[in-house]
């Protein structure tokens, strides 16, 4: 129940507390309850506000653990591009890579293809549709 406002003015005196808590939570694995619980609220996306599938759902969950996660994702993918474990191909959630980023990629391999007069095949897949319809579906059966 600790406010963002709160922890920015008091960073200094909350820190050390803080790394107490997430460094015991790391080391036990146990993540506290406060933390597990969510407020889920819904965001609107597009179209008519009027229709349940023109929003999505948003967590909004605990600063404090919102901090640690922020942590750990921050050295997990510092380690992942210092050791280059993710493909080249990997865009989402990387700094520096975008849709952008991955578009102009895929667009210079159909061209290289097509200047060697390969054959390219390409398959595109919608899944923010099918889980709307799933949503959807799974919401009138419950």
């Amino acid at each position: 129940m600790i406010s963002p406002r709160l922890l920015k003015e008091l960073h200094t005196e909350i820190a050390h507390i803080l790394t107490i808590i997430f460094q015991r939570s790391l080391d036990t694995g146990i993540v506290p309850n406060d933390w597990k619980h969510a407020i889920i609220t819904p965001a609107f996306k597009k179209g008519s506000k009027s229709k349940p599938s023109n929003y999505r759902p948003i967590s909004l969950t605990c600063i404090a653990s919102k901090l640690m996660e922020h942590i750990i994702v921050s050295n997990m993918m510092d380690n992942f591009d210092t050791h280059n474990i993710l493909c080249p191909q990997q865009h989402g959630f990387r700094s520096k890579h975008s849709c952008e980023t991955q578009l102009i990629g895929f667009t210079q391999e159909i061209e290289d293809s097509l200047d060697q007069g390969q054959q390219t095949d390409v398959i595109v897949m919608d899944f923010s549709k099918a889980l709307i319809k799933l949503i959807t579906t799974n919401s009138f059966t419950n």
